[in-house]
Order: structure tokens, then C-alpha cells, then sequence
């Protein structure tokens, strides 16, 4: 499964881990990039063949019933099938919030992300920006869950349509591959208006699976 997903604005370097209990000054920041991600998700979600229409059972996903692949189980009775997306915000009631997380760990996928990363900077000033590593780490917490409530101060309630809250990823550690692009962005409307932070980006998405089961054949 190959998509795109693109974000224009501020993009701070992170301060601070909030996933090991650290104060995350940049917490808002994180989640208003997060925000923007989930509704292109959900589009997702509402969209693509694989996605849209896929029903499941809820004893797939039962820690009871579960089996070695985690969706070997099959109801005798196929009117209990529900939508995949309700099963899964349901599993990640976490937070205040019911996340949908795409890329999981126990559906055996990974993803790639390969990232044009267009800046203020003039060329050749990746050095002297000396932060880029600190904002892609900003970019990773914006694509995945929150793990705690440190990563939403001041976003403890989730909006009247971040309900699901659509995401990316379960967790940054199933991305296996990154490749980042940088160039100066030209197009800018009011350059007196935007500081350095202000960022253009477009990520492309490569979902595959690690291990082919029935289910996630369709991410092949």
C-alpha cells in the first residue's frame, strides 16, 4: 500500500521526551501536526478499497481467542462482523481519545517513509540549521499515537471529529526505513510573515508486510 501525506507550517525541533516521562514543551506543537495527519487518514480510511469496507470480528482481536497469526479466528457467524475501524479505536481507548492506529505491530507490517523536506534555509545550510534532526523526530511523534499524557497537554479532549482520532502508526519503531530529501522552499506568500520553523512537506508512504498472513495481504 503506497500514499501520500503532506503538512505545511511550523515544524520545531522537539524538546524533551515525553515517552519517558520528560516535560514536552513542544507537546501542542506535536499534536496540532498530528491533528493535521489524522484528518488525511481518515480520508484514508474512508477511501481506500482495502480500508473502507473491511469488517472483522471482535474475537479476532480478544486476547482469549486469539490465535498464532491473530486473525485465524472465524465466527460461525458472519452478521457479528463489524467494522475494522470501530474494532480497532475501540482496542486504543487510551488518553480520553479512541485511536486508530494503521501500521501495527500485530498486523505484521512496517512502513517506509521517504520525505521531501522543503525549508527556510538557504541551500546548502543543513549545518548550520543544526536542528533537522530534532524536527523529523518532531515529524516521527506527530505520526504515531500518543503513549502518555504528557504528549497532550493542552489537547486532554479530543475535538467533535477526532472521534476516532486517526494515525499513522502504533509506534515510530515500525518505521524501517527513512530516507529525508531537504531543499529551500521558493513559494512562500509572505516571507516576512513566517519564521524559520515553517516547513512544506511531502511524505511518501510505503506500508508492507512482514510476514503475509491472510489479513494483511492486502498491504502487500
Amino acid at each position: 500500500m503506497n500514499f501520500f501525506l503532506t503538512y505545511s507550517g511550523p515544524l520545531k525541533a522537539k524538546q524533551g521526551d515525553a515517552r519517558a516521562g520528560q516535560l514536552d514543551k513542544k507537546a501542542g506543537h506535536v499534536h496540532q501536526i498530528r491533528s493535521t495527519f489524522h484528518r488525511q487518514m481518515r480520508r484514508l480510511w474512508q477511501t481506500n478499497v482495502s480500508l473502507k469496507d473491511k469488517v472483522s470480528w471482535r474475537t479476532d482481536y480478544g486476547v482469549e481467542k486469539r490465535q498464532p497469526d491473530g486473525l485465524s479466528y472465524i465466527s460461525p457467524n458472519p452478521d457479528e462482523r463489524e467494522p475494522l475501524v470501530d474494532i480497532v479505536a475501540d482496542l486504543y481507548q487510551e488518553l480520553g481519545y479512541r485511536f486508530v492506529p494503521l501500521v501495527r505491530e500485530d498486523w505484521k507490517i512496517r512502513c517506509e517513509l521517504d520525505v521531501l523536506f522543503l525549508r527556510m534555509d538557504p541551500p546548502g545550510s543543513i549545518y548550520e540549521a543544526g536542528d533537522i534532526d530534532n524536527r523529523i523526530k518532531t515529524l516521527l511523534d506527530a505520526l504515531r499515537r500518543p503513549l502518555n499524557h504528557n504528549e497532550l497537554q493542552g489537547n486532554e479532549t479530543p475535538k467533535e471529529d477526532e472521534d476516532p482520532f486517526f494515525t499513522l502508526l502504533e509506534d515510530d519503531k515500525l518505521v524501517t526505513d527513512l530516507r529525508v530529501r531537504t531543499g529551500t522552499l521558493l513559494e512562500v506568500e509572505d516571507e516576512k510573515a513566517l519564521d524559520q520553523s515553517y516547513s512544506r512537506l511531502l511524505i511518501s508512504v510505503s506500508i508492507k508486510p512482514v510476514q503475509v498472513t491472510t489479513f494483511n495481504l492486502s498491504f502487500a
